[in-house]
This record gives C-alpha cells, structure tokens and sequence, in this order.
C-alpha cells in the first residue's frame, strides 16, 4: 500500500502532466499559425480583372479607347502589388475577389 506522500505526489503528477500537454499544444498550434501566416505574407493579393465586362456594349469606334483604359488601370493593380488575373479564365472564386474593369469608365 503506498504512503500518504506517494499518493500525493501522483495526484499532483496528473495536473503537471496535463499542463505540461496543454503547454505544448498551444506552442504547437502557435509555431504552426505563425508559419502558416508568415508563408501567406509572401503571396501577393489576387484581383479577378473582368476586361470582358469594360468593352460591353461599348461602340466599336470607342473598343480600343476602353481596353486601353483597362489595361492601364490592371497594370497600377499590378504596380500595387496585385496578381491580376482575366476573370473569363477563372472557373470559381468567392465574389469578393472580382473587379469590374467597367466600373468608373464613362458610359458607352
């Protein structure tokens, strides 16, 4: 039978060890965010550039004016930093990541 201090001791054996693995798990989980934000943070933002969208409905005479315009304004995105991909070439994406390559272009 053991001593009143060895049951003691293994009774306070059981929350050391459980700290000992809570610890460890919240370094783990840690380690593994930090690695998995610092990787993100060498990716650049993605812009889904919808050039289809800017020369709708546009009059054939003002075509060139209008991809010209998107082409400049897909190259300041790029000059920002951003991937910019054509939305026609995109099969799915979350809606937020489109933009409207028309949008503040003046009317047809």
């Amino acid at each position: 039978m053991p001593s009143e201090t060895e049951r003691v001791s293994g009774w306070l054996a059981v929350p050391l060890a459980l700290a000992v693995a809570a610890g460890s798990a919240y370094l783990g989980a840690r380690w593994t965010a930090e690695s998995f934000n610092a990787e993100l943070a060498l990716r650049p933002p993605v812009v889904l550039f919808d050039l289809a969208g800017a020369v709708r409905d546009r009059p054939p005479e003002r075509l060139g004016a209008a991809v010209a315009q998107a082409r400049a304004q897909a190259e300041r995105l790029a000059a920002g930093g951003f991937l910019v991909l054509d939305a026609q070439a995109v099969i799915a994406a979350p809606p937020e990541l489109y933009l409207d390559a028309g949008a503040g272009a003046p009317p047809p």
